[in-house]
């Protein structure tokens, strides 16, 4: 097939109207909000999940290790499934479809909790595993699906400042989970009911995200779709020639090892060798959260005039020399946690946010759900390697003559030190039209810039964006 510039690998999308769009953005908005309790639970090393597993059912390291991988091996594994339901369903149908079946998992899960022996972890960890396993299978088609979804309906143009103000509203409704969770589980005294009301009201609120997603109006046909009509082949060539693409993926990849070997232990340094309670481990991620919030719109502003892999690097530079300070942390100094998560909710909210959207700038249209799929599963495929290599050396380390606590010490290290190394990689992803490094560091010395970053949009907006004659004339 000749793949000419006039070809199908080109073709826009169909156009919407704009009260149909504002319709649409509105929804996705919603059905962010009510997906956002699970997509917490979701994540690997969350506080609530490793309170569950290890406090409650004494899962040891390397089982709790095994656990946090899961998701990723479920990101590999989409990589053979999508291609062909690819074909047959569009990306809306498959979002809808895995999304009911993430609630039904989790929904069993809350109440098997009631049947699961406390005092047992080698029964109830191979049950864990399997519940996890299915679930992770699942999710990752959702995840696949939704990004290659809302890149065919959600104008270029309005990404970045969209999602920004978009993720800020998850961040808020993500700090109002943690904290009636939070509440609820120290109330209960941490009992398996408490528990079972979290994970129970997250399966409700998924519920009502595939509801809102149903109201979406936006759906190209599968016959229609420029996928289904492009061979298998030439699709994966295209990738092939997309270098940006090959060197994000290779970043993810470095990125994702060095998160994910130690990252999920966190959790368990501060409930074992600090001495914190539930509540304590929540405030500390409602402060991360309430910087991601307040600062996602100035991100998304930033990346919409500097370029994304500039926001990206300076985020995670910044980011990552203060996760040094994990190596001396003891009972007496735990106070600078407070400080860390605030400071690393606003530098995490810009890393996320310019990934996110330098996905969707880089990869081709014409093969999108084979990128995201083929990203996904090859970063996966190295990230799960590292729960599982860190909790078997964790565990063997934590079994000799060293204080738990200097352990952690030491394999702490390990992740500021990838992830700083990782960001010479990202160096080599080219993204049209954005700016150096400097100019973002240039950026942040504006002290209206900087009060941007902490919340104050207006100002931002001013300073980032102001609309020309034409611009004005697209605003929704």
């Amino acid at each position: 097939m000749a793949l000419t510039g006039r070809s199908v690998f080109n073709r826009p999308t169909p156009a919407m109207s704009t009260s149909t769009l504002r319709h649409n953005l509105r929804h996705c908005t919603y059905d962010g909000i009510a997906a956002t309790p699970i997509v917490y639970l979701l994540q690997p090393g969350n506080f609530i999940i490793a309170a569950l597993l290890v406090e409650m059912f004494q899962l040891p390291p390397a089982t709790y290790g095994l656990i946090a991988s899961l998701p990723f091996w479920g990101n590999f594994a989409q990589a053979f499934l999508m291609p062909l339901v690819n074909r047959s369903y569009s990306p809306k149908a498959v979002s809808v479809a895995s999304s009911s079946l993430q609630a039904l998992c989790w929904a069993i899960m809350a109440v098997m909790l009631s049947f699961l022996p406390i005092d047992q972890p080698q029964i109830s960890g191979r049950w864990f595993i399997t519940l996890f396993a299915v679930s992770a299978a699942v999710t990752a088609l959702t995840g696949v699906s939704w990004m290659s979804w809302v890149q065919e309906w959600v104008p270029v143009r309005l990404r970045g400042k969209y999602f920004g103000r978009r993720n800020r509203l998850l961040q808020v409704a993500q700090i109002l989970f943690l904290v009636l969770s939070g509440w609820l589980i120290g109330e209960l005294s941490g009992s398996i009911v408490a528990f079972q009301v979290v994970l129970g009201s997250a399966v409700v609120l998924r519920v009502a995200s595939v509801l809102l997603q149903r109201k979406i109006h936006a759906e190209i046909p599968v016959n229609d779709r420029a996928e289904t009509r492009i061979p298998w082949r030439d699709q994966v060539r295209a990738l092939l020639e997309t270098k940006p693409f090959l060197w994000l993926v290779s970043y993810g990849a470095a990125w994702g090892f060095a998160a994910s070997t130690f990252g999920p232990f966190y959790a368990i340094f501060m409930y074992k060798q600090l001495g914190f309670s539930v509540q304590n481990v929540s405030t500390l991620v409602i402060l991360s959260s309430v910087g991601g919030a307040v600062s996602a719109p100035a991100w998304g502003a930033l990346a919409d005039r500097f370029g994304n892999k500039p926001v990206m690097l300076f985020c995670m530079i910044a980011w990552q020399v203060q996760n040094l300070l994990w190596c001396v942390l003891t009972p007496e100094n735990s106070w600078l946690l407070y400080g860390m998560w605030s400071y690393g909710g606003v530098m995490g909210a810009g890393f996320v946010l310019s990934l996110f959207n330098l996905q969707l700038k880089i990869i081709p249209p014409h093969a999108k759900t084979l990128a995201i799929s083929a990203n996904l599963a090859i970063t996966s495929l190295i990230t799960a390697m590292g729960p599982i290599v860190g909790g078997e050396i964790l565990q063997h380390l934590l079994q000799g003559n060293s204080s738990p606590i200097e352990v952690y010490h030491q394999v702490f290290l390990v992740l500021p030190v990838m992830a700083l190394l990782a960001c010479l990689l990202l160096t080599r992803v080219h993204e049209r039209a954005s700016s150096p490094l400097s100019s973002v560091v240039g950026a942040m010395r504006n002290i209206r810039t900087l009060g941007g970053v902490f919340g104050l949009s207006i100002l931002v907006d001013y300073v980032f964006i102001k609309p020309s004659p034409s611009a004005k004339k697209q605003k929704l």
